[in-house]
């Protein structure tokens, strides 16, 4: 994850691994059957790595920093209302995270 988001950083949402939700907040996938192509030596090792289906939902906080709010394996919880709960976490956090940082900046 961190190789993608350091090559690509927001633009990783014109791939496969990337997707904005708007407002600031952006989705990183990333599937275990997809490690070999970001990192060739980093081949799932077993059938439940390569299940993994990786949801991470981030900020892009200028052009050096990608603050990661939270995430989740959707493979071991596919359920669209698992992925509204963890989508509204990460919006709070962002939020909170916003407020905190308007406040040392003042």
């Amino acid at each position: 994850m961190s190789r993608v988001l350091q090559l690509l950083g927001i633009g990783v949402c014109g791939t496969e691994f990337g997707k904005h939700l708007g407002a600031g907040l952006f989705e990183f996938r990333l599937r275990g059957r997809d490690l070999g192509k970001i990192v060739p030596s980093a081949e799932p090792e077993d059938a439940a790595e390569a299940k993994m289906l990786a949801r991470v939902f981030c900020h892009a906080y200028g052009d050096r920093i990608v603050l990661l709010l939270v995430g989740y394996d959707k493979g071991e919880h596919p359920s669209p209302k698992r992925q509204t709960q963890e989508i509204a976490l990460a919006r709070k956090r962002l939020k909170d995270w916003q407020q905190r940082h308007r406040g040392r900046s003042s």
